[in-house]
């Protein structure tokens, strides 16, 4: 489970969270065909909307990262924890940096530009680019993986299925994919910084921390 998961778990089990970040898997189902008797697996791509598009969605997990600061200030609120709490969360946001993307990203996503008050990552003022979709069969026993990789922000209608042999010759079924949406990330110099994915993972991650490092397990 990733730390996306497990954070929006716990808030949704907690009920902090008024967003549900099950939308964000909709963009893959698994498929089954029937060929001579024999079912064979994979995953179907679905064809996107215009309120769909991949950078679309990420923008929205951005600024849904972002924005469980809130929810940390009122879990540690809500735990008596002493102190300057917003203190407390900005000397973890001062540690790192791809919380800081994230902040950036969010703002200007809600603010349709950069916030006046924004004082994190400006000089690197980061943006979204090239958006993309990933799956890897990662139980496959080998260094290199299955791969699928398919870029744009209108994905057509895709679909594969199927199987990879090992070296032992045992055929691993297209059905334990791990899939993940994302966009490039730059800088204002166009140099690609990291992804939303990913940075979102790290904030999720410093969250869990701060509540971590008070008793609070998630």
């Amino acid at each position: 489970m990733t730390k996306l998961d497990e954070f929006a778990q716990y808030l949704r089990d907690h009920d902090y969270a008024r967003a549900d970040l099950d939308r964000f898997r909709e963009i893959i189902e698994p498929i089954t065909e029937t060929i001579n008797g024999i079912a064979t697996y994979g995953y179907r791509i679905k064809p996107l909307c215009a309120g769909d598009h991949v950078t679309q969605k990420c923008k929205v997990l951005v600024e849904y990262a972002w924005h469980c600061r809130d929810y940390i200030k009122k879990i540690l609120t809500e735990h008596k924890v002493t102190g300057d709490i917003g203190v407390l969360i900005n000397s973890h946001i001062q540690a790192c940096p791809e919380l800081q993307l994230v902040s950036y990203l969010a703002n200007s996503y809600k603010h349709a530009g950069t916030d006046q008050s924004q004082k994190w990552a400006t000089s690197i003022a980061p943006r979204f680019a090239t958006p993309y979709v990933v799956g890897w069969l990662n139980s496959f026993p080998g260094r290199m993986k299955p791969f699928v990789r398919l870029e744009g922000d209108d994905l057509g209608g895709f679909e594969f299925t199927g199987s990879a042999t090992d070296n032992s010759g045992v055929a691993h079924q297209f059905q334990d994919y791990t899939w993940v949406f994302s966009c490039e990330i730059e800088d204002h110099t166009g140099k690609v910084i990291g992804n939303a994915y990913d940075i979102c993972e790290k904030t999720f991650e410093v969250w869990k921390t701060i509540l971590k490092n008070h008793g609070i397990t998630t």
